[in-house]
C-alpha cells in the first residue's frame, strides 16, 4: 500500500471546504424546506381538500415535516459548523433531545402511513 503524503495546509483546506459545503448545503435545505411546505401547507388547508380525511393526514405530515426541516436541520448545521453540541449539557437533555428528534422524524412517516391506510 503506497504511503499517501498529505501536508497539514492540505487537509485544513479539505476541512473548510466541507464546512463551507455543509453549511451551505443546510442553509438550502432550509430555506427550500421551508418554502416547500409553506406551498404544501397551501395546498392542503383548500376548501376543496379539506373535506378529505386524506388530504387532513397529509397536512399534518406537512407541518411535521417543517419541524423536522426546520429542527433537525438546523441541529446539524450548528454541531457541523458552529461547532455547538446542545447535547452536552446534561444526560437528561441529551435523551430528552433524542427522544425528540426522533419523534418528529418518526411523526411524519406515521401520518402518510396513516394516509395510506385511509385509502
Amino acid at each position: 500500500m503506497p504511503a499517501v503524503n498529505i501536508s497539514d495546509s492540505e487537509v485544513n483546506a479539505i476541512n473548510a471546504t466541507s464546512i463551507a459545503f455543509i453549511s451551505i448545503w443546510c442553509y438550502l435545505m432550509i430555506i427550500f424546506g421551508l418554502i416547500g411546505h409553506i406551498l404544501s401547507i397551501g395546498v392542503f388547508t383548500r376548501p376543496s381538500l379539506r373535506s378529505n380525511p386524506c388530504s387532513c393526514y397529509f397536512l399534518a405530515a406537512t407541518i411535521s415535516a417543517i419541524g423536522l426541516v426546520a429542527i433537525n436541520v438546523l441541529l446539524r448545521l450548528l454541531q457541523t459548523v458552529y461547532k455547538i453540541n446542545i447535547y452536552m449539557g446534561s444526560v437528561t437533555i441529551c435523551k430528552f433531545l433524542s427522544w425528540l428528534f426522533l419523534w418528529i422524524k418518526i411523526q411524519h412517516g406515521w401520518f402518510i402511513a396513516l394516509a395510506s391506510i385511509d385509502r
